[in-house]
């Protein structure tokens, strides 16, 4: 019987050390602790998202845990070695069809070596701002040629939009300011700046969110002491090369006040608006829109605004028909005028000369009557086709070349008669584009114009000639 005690005193023994051996919990007083912690995060549904901290417990580290039944997220990270100090960095992704702007609380728990836990939370809001502010540049224009004059020479209105506003800058040789927007989502920059020097001035801006995010942008002003033009044009073209691209005709010249005061300062166009709400814009320069284009302020009725390029706000013309257009460089104003003409129309109008074929083959020297040749005559003018929607408008599409076994000039007269002489028209020398009735001079083309296709484009009521290229 003592035999029997003894062995069961003794397998008592060994259970208590096996279990002793399996069992990794040691006794500690220490308790697990965030030494930093990132506790709030933004972010967007399909984005990483990092968890970060430094864990400490001088027992030793033992695992941490990130669970979220939600998002199916459920990360356990042992740590065999124990570390007194950890520094944590988990990545997941948030699931892409979670909703924007909703909020998710996350548990992250740590245990040290005598498992005993520490717990603390991560705000996942899902309203991160990634776009970067809006700048809209209402005034000035970039490239806009502004007057010295008795004060605020440049207006500035520009409209900001974001989430969270944080400040909008201005820098510029003559003009610096911050201005803190402490979280609004609208600002409006207005201000008016006196400026007594003339020069280029560019206006560096620049809008900065709560979060980070910057938008930059720029205009360009010039500031002179005064304008005065020798001549001005009115266009309907929208870029340099189709300022160009005509023999003659665009863009279209106007007529210089010769009042006393007005000379080189006020200019009066004649305009078929072939639509409603064509757009028109003067320039002083024949063949760019730089360095000067006028065009209309659009915060100020019946006002110009002077840019440098084709960018410059249009002046609209708001009807079909035929318009008097003023402007006047004094005061940077215009005026539109519709008008009816009071001339009587032609029943046909007629190209003749030499050198001008109708559908690459038909020669204004070859005689309407007989098929011979006889060129600069009235025997052989081919009519132009009068536009649907005004009888005063006439066009041919033609090509231009040599005329074969014929010697003389290539160019041309228009009339209305097939029989005679009168009326004609031939152009001014002086500006080719006007057509001068029962005068003017031959127009003979370059040799370069040879061998190319052109629209002629005559209005008899404007008495004006375009040859435009096609």
């Amino acid at each position: 019987m003592k035999a029997i005690k003894k062995k069961l005193i003794y397998m008592f023994y060994l259970l208590v050390i096996m279990i002793s051996c399996n069992d990794d919990t040691v006794e500690v007083d220490s308790t697990p602790e965030f030494n930093s912690f990132v506790e709030s995060i933004s972010s967007l549904p399909g984005e990483i998202v990092t968890f970060e901290a430094v864990i400490s417990d001088p027992a030793g580290v033992k695992s941490v845990n990130i669970k979220y039944d939600n998002w199916f997220l459920d990360k356990t990270i042992f740590k065999d070695s124990l570390p007194d100090v950890y520094k944590m960095s988990y990545r997941f992704t948030v699931p892409n069809d979670e909703e924007e702007f909703s909020v998710h609380t996350i548990p992250v728990t740590i245990t040290n070596a005598g498992d005993v836990s520490t717990k603390k939370e991560v705000v996942i809001t899902l309203d991160k701002d990634i776009d970067a502010p809006l700048i809209s540049i209402n005034s000035p224009e970039n490239n806009a040629t502004v007057l010295v004059g008795a004060g605020d020479e440049i207006n500035f209105n520009i409209d900001l939009t974001d989430r969270e506003l944080a400040e909008f800058k201005v820098e510029s040789d003559i003009l610096n300011e911050i201005i803190p927007l402490n979280g609004v989502s609208t600002y409006n920059y207005s201000k008016s700046l006196d400026v007594a020097s003339p020069g280029s001035y560019t206006f560096n801006f620049t809008a900065k969110d709560i979060t980070g995010n910057e938008s930059t942008s720029s205009v360009t002003v010039s500031v002179v002491t005064d304008l005065q033009f020798t001549a001005m044009y009115l266009t309907d073209e929208t870029n340099d090369a189709a300022l160009s691209q005509d023999i003659f005709g665009i863009p279209f010249s106007t007529t210089a006040s010769q009042a006393s005061g007005e000379n080189g300062y006020v200019f009066t166009a004649f305009y078929y608006s072939k639509n409603a709400n064509s757009e028109v814009r003067f320039i002083p320069q024949q063949g760019s829109f730089s360095p000067f284009a006028f065009g209309a302020n659009t915060n100020s009725s019946n006002k110009l605004n002077l840019g440098s390029d084709a960018t410059v706000n249009p002046i609209i013309i708001p009807g079909v028909g035929y318009y008097e257009i003023t402007m006047d460089v004094r005061d940077l104003s215009y005026s539109v005028t519709p008008y009816t003409p009071t001339d009587s129309a032609f029943d046909q109008v007629y190209v003749l000369g030499r050198g001008i074929f109708v559908d690459g083959t038909t020669s204004t020297c070859t005689k309407n009557s007989d098929g011979a040749t006889q060129c600069w005559h009235f025997n052989s003018g081919k009519p132009l086709v009068q536009d649907s929607n005004n009888q005063f408008l006439w066009t041919l599409d033609v090509t231009i070349k040599d005329q074969p076994d014929d010697n003389g000039a290539n160019g041309f007269i228009l009339n209305a008669n097939p029989t005679g002489w009168a009326p004609f028209w031939r152009t001014n020398t002086e500006d080719r584009s006007i057509a001068v009735p029962g005068g003017g001079g031959n127009y003979v083309f370059e040799d370069s114009a040879l061998d190319k296709d052109y629209t002629f484009i005559f209005d008899t009521h404007l008495n004006r000639v375009i040859i435009k290229n096609r």
